[in-house]
C-alpha cells in the first residue's frame, strides 16, 4: 500500500513516515523493500542507510524502482523505522524546462519489511494507515537549488503524530538492479579569502557533492553556503553559468552542537562561500564527493603530465556525472541523460570502471521512452514534447545501437544485446522511412556539437551515423545467431555507404565539409579507406596548426583515425598540446575536470556565453578510450580474443596501465629506450590475448603462460 502525509495537519516541511514494531522471537532474516514517489532516506533504529537519492530517476509515468535492503543486523526486540521523503526528480525542478512537479506533486511511500524468524515462521510489516507521519528538521530540499534545515525543529512525540493516509498509485515496480549513489571521498578546503561576513573556500577539485560541518552557536544563527565551479576575475564566485540554479544550502542553528550534512541535494562545485548571520563556530568542515558506487579499476600513467592529468580529469568528470544516470553536467539547471554524450563516452566509461548494470539501466530508460515512430529521445528519462532537437537526432539517437554493442565488447552480456536490439531496429526503421535511396533526410540541429570551426558537415555526419547504426544492428544480429537479419542489415549498410560516397565525396576524394570530424568519423564507420582519407585528414589537421577542431561527435574518433593512417606521432602531439584548443590548454587554465567547450575560458576573451558553459562535462573526455585502445593497445572484439597492439611513439618515454576484462586484469607497459620499445603484457586469471605490433620489427619476444615481453623497433 502507498501512503502519504495528512495534507491538512502537517506543514510543508519534509515528511517523516514512522512505524514502531516489536519482534517477539529471534529473527533469521529481515528484508526491506521500499520505493517512493520522490526520493527517500531511511533510518532503522537510528542507523541511516547511506545510499543517496533512492529509488533513482525513472519515467514515473511508466514505472518506479523498488529497492531492497537486508536489514537483519539492525533488527532488535523493539524497533522503529523512519523514512524521510523529498521532491527529488518526481516533484522537484527538472532541467531543460526547469519546471517542478513534472511527474506529480504528492510525495508517497511504499515499504514492506519481510521478517523470517529463526523457527521458520515470519511476519510482514507494510505501509498502511497505522504508520505515523512527523516533520523533518529539513524545511525544503531541492536537487538543483539546495537544502534548508532548521535545527531548532524538535521531533513531535510519537504518540501525538497523525496517521498516514492511503494513496492510490498503480505504477508498476521494476527492481532497482544497479549500484546506488554513495559518498566516495572527502576533500579538505583551503581558505582563499576571509572577512567579517564571508569565508571563501577552494576544494582544489571540481566535484559533485556537498559540504558538511559541525556548528556551535547561538540559537537562530543562520549559516548560508553557496557553491560555484570557477571564480570571477576579482576572486568572487562565478554564478552566471549555473543559470537558474541557486546552489545554496542553509542551516539555522539550535543553540547546541549541530551537524550539517545534506541528504537530498548535491552541487557541482570547486569553490564555496560561507556567510554566518549571528554567532557560530564551524569545525570539521569538508566536501563530500558523491557518485554511483562503481569499481574504478582502469589505470593509466605515462611520462607526460598533461596526458596524466587528462586521464585524471576525465575520471573525475565521469564520477561527478554518474549520479543515478549518466548526466551531461552536475552544476546547472540541466543534469540530463543526453544520449549523444553517453554514446560518445560509453567506451571510455567502461574502460575506466565496471558500468555493466549502470548502462543496462540507462538503456532501459532510453528504450522505455522510444517514440511510436521509432525516434530515440535526445535524453532519457524523457519528459518534454518531441521536436527536431529532442528526439531522433543523428549522433544522439544512435546511442541505442552504440551503447549495447560497446557494452557487449566489455562485458559479453548477450542479454543487453537481446534487450535493446528491437529498439535499435525501430530506430533504424525510422531512419529508413526518412531517407531517399538510402540518403538520410532527417534534420540534425546538433552536428558536431561545439566544434571549434563552423560545422559544414552536418548532413555527412548524419549519413555516417545512419551507416553506423545499420552496421551495428547487423553485428548484433550476428551475435544472437540470426544470420538472416545480420545479412539483411549488412546489405542495408552497404547501400547507405554507397549513398554516402555518391553524395558526400567529391571527385578529388575530399568529403563535403572537409573537416577533421567528417574524415575521422567516415573512416571509423568504414565509409572510406585509410588511403582515401589520409591526405585530406592530415591537411585538415595541418590547417588548424596541428591542433584539433572537433566537437562532441568528432573528438572520440580523431586520435584513433590518426593512428590508423600512420600519423601516430601527430595523435600524441595533439593530446600533449597546451595551446588552445586542447585538453592541455584547459588544464593550464585550472581545469580539474573536462570542460563542456574548448573555449569555456580563454585568456583573450574570458568566459564563454554563460548560459551554456559547464566546467564539468565528460563528452570531450572520450579521448581516454584512445589511451587504453591505442597507447596501451588493448583492442576489444565481440568474437575474437582480446588483442594487444599498441600504437608506439617516441612522443612518450613510457606508458603503463591496466584494464579489468570480464575475466580478469590485463596490464600493459612499454618504454622507449635505446632506439627500441620494450613492451610487457601481463594477464590475471588466465585472460587470453593475442598480440600484433603492426608491422614493426620484432627484435626479441618471449611469451610465458600469462605474460609477454617484447622488444620492437
Amino acid at each position: 500500500m502507498w501512503i502519504i502525509k495528512n495534507q491538512e495537519t502537517i506543514s510543508n516541511r519534509l515528511p517523516v513516515f514512522c512505524k514502531r514494531f516489536e519482534m517477539e522471537k529471534p529473527i533469521r532474516e529481515c528484508v526491506l523493500r521500499i520505493s517512493a514517489l520522490g526520493i527517500f532516506s531511511v533510518k532503522i533504529n537510528g542507523r541511516q542507510i547511506d545510499d543517496y537519492f533512492m529509488p533513482g530517476w525513472t519515467n514515473y509515468n511508466k514505472y518506479v524502482h523498488l529497492c531492497t535492503y537486508d536489514i537483519t543486523a539492525d533488527i532488535q526486540k523493539e524497533n522503529c523505522i523512519e523514512v524521510t521523503l523529498s521532491d527529488g526528480w518526481y516533484a522537484g525542478r527538472l532541467g531543460y524546462t526547469c519546471k517542478p512537479c513534472v511527474y506529480g506533486s504528492v510525495l508517497a511511500l511504499f515499504a514492506e519489511l519481510d521478517c523470517t524468524f529463526a523457527d521458520g515462521t515470519g511476519v510482514q510489516i507494510s505501509t498502511d494507515e497505522s504508520w505515523k507521519v512527523g516533520e523533518s528538521h529539513i524545511i525544503t530540499s531541492s536537487l538543483l537549488d539546495g537544502e534548508h534545515v532548521d535545527f531548532r525543529m524538535k521531533k513531535t512525540e510519537y504518540s501525538k503524530l497523525p496517521f498516514a493516509q492511503r494513496y492510490a498509485c498503480n505504477l508498476p515496480f521494476e527492481l532497482y538492479d544497479y549500484e546506488p549513489v554513495k559518498a566516495f571521498t572527502t576533500l579538505k578546503p583551503t581558505v582563499i579569502y576571509q572577512d567579517e561576513n564571508c569565508i571563501r573556500l577552494d576544494f582544489k577539485q571540481n566535484f559533485s557533492g556537498f559540504i558538511t560541518f559541525d556548528a556551535v552557536g547561538e540559537a537562530g544563527t543562520e549559516v548560508i553556503l553557496q557553491h560555484a565551479e570557477v571564480l570571477e576575475e576579482d576572486g568572487s564566485l562565478y554564478y552566471k553559468n549555473l543559470r537558474s540554479v541557486k546552489a545554496t544550502d542553509r542551516a539555522v542553528l539550535s543553540g547546541g552542537k549541530d551537524r550539517f550534512s545534506p541528504i537530498f541535494t548535491f552541487h557541482g562545485f570547486r569553490y564555496a562561500e560561507i556567510r554566518i548571520f549571528g554567532k557560530a563556530e564551524l569545525s570539521n568542515l569538508v566536501g563530500v564527493a558523491l557518485t554511483q558506487d562503481l569499481p574504478y579499476t582502469g589505470k593509466f600513467r605515462c611520462s607526460d603530465e598533461i596526458v596524466n592529468t587528462v586521464f585524471k580529469n576525465v575520471q573525475w568528470g565521469q564520477k561527478d556525472n554518474f549520479i543515478s544516470i549518466p548526466t551531461d553536467c552536475p552544476q546547472r539547471d540541466e543534469r540530463l541523460g543526453w544520449t549523444g554524450d553517453a554514446q560518445v563516452f560509453c567506451n571510455t566509461a567502461m574502460f575506466n570502471c565496471n558500468c555493466n548494470r549502470f548502462f543496462a539501466n540507462y538503456l532501459k530508460l532510453v528504450r522505455t521512452d522510444i517514440q511510436p515512430d521509432g525516434k530515440i529521445p535526445s535524453f532519457a528519462p524523457f519528459f518534454i514534447p518531441v521536436s527536431v532537437s529532442t528526439a531522433g537526432v543523428p549522433g544522439w539517437a544512435d546511442a541505442i545501437c552504440v551503447i549495447p554493442y560497446v557494452h557487449y565488447l566489455h562485458y559479453k552480456d548477450i542479454r543487453v544485446i537481446k534487450d535493446n536490439l528491437p529498439a535499435a531496429v525501430r530506430h533504424l526503421d525510422y531512419y529508413l522511412a526518412n531517407s531517399e535511396e538510402y540518403l538520410l533526410k532527417v534534420k540534425n540541429p546538433f552536428g558536431d556539437w561545439l566544434s571549434v570551426q563552423k560545422a559544414e558537415d552536418v548532413d555527412g555526419v548524419s549519413q555516417a551515423f545512419f551507416a553506423l547504426s545499420a552496421q551495428l544492428v547487423s553485428k548484433m544480429f550476428a551475435l544472437v545467431k540470426d544470420e538472416k537479419n545480420a545479412q539483411k542489415y549488412a546489405q542495408i549498410y552497404e547501400k547507405i555507404k554507397a549513398a554516402f560516397r555518391l553524395h558526400y565525396r567529391t571527385e578529388n576524394g575530399k568529403l563535403i565539409g572537409d573537416s577533421q570530424t567528417i574524415y575521422a568519423l567516415a573512416l571509423s564507420v568504414g565509409l572510406v579507406s585509410k588511403e582515401e582519407v589520409k591526405p585530406h585528414l592530415l591537411a585538415a589537421v595541418e590547417r588548424a596548426g596541428n591542433k584539433l577542431t572537433t566537437g562532441f561527435i568528432g573528438v572520440r574518433h580523431l586520435l584513433p583515425a590518426l593512428c590508423e593512417i600512420g600519423a601516430t606521432d601527430l595523435a600524441y602531439q595533439i593530446i600533449k598540446c597546451k595551446e588552445y584548443p586542447s585538453w592541455g590548454y584547459t588544464i593550464e587554465n585550472g581545469a580539474t575536470t573536462v570542460w563542456e567547450r574548448w573555449n569555456g575560458y580563454t585568456k583573450e576573451h574570458g568566459f564563454e556565453t554563460p548560459s551554456m558553459n559547464s566546467f564539468n562535462h565528460y563528452s570531450l573526455g572520450s579521448c581516454v578510450e584512445w589511451l587504453y585502445s591505442y597507447v596501451l593497445g588493448i583492442k576489444l572484439s565481440a568474437t575474437e580474443k582480446l588483442c594487444i597492439s599498441p600504437s608506439l611513439s617516441k612522443e612518450l618515454a613510457f606508458a603503463e596501465g591496466e584494464y579489468m576484462t570480464e575475466r580478469g586484469i590485463i596490464r600493459v607497459s612499454w618504454k622507449y629506450d635505446k632506439e627500441a620499445y620494450h613492451v610487457r603484457v601481463e594477464s590475471e586469471n588466465g585472460v587470453e590475448f593475442d598480440y600484433d605490433f603492426a608491422g614493426r620489427e620484432v627484435i626479441s619476444l618471449q611469451k610465458e603462460k600469462n605474460a609477454l615481453t617484447a622488444i620492437v623497433r
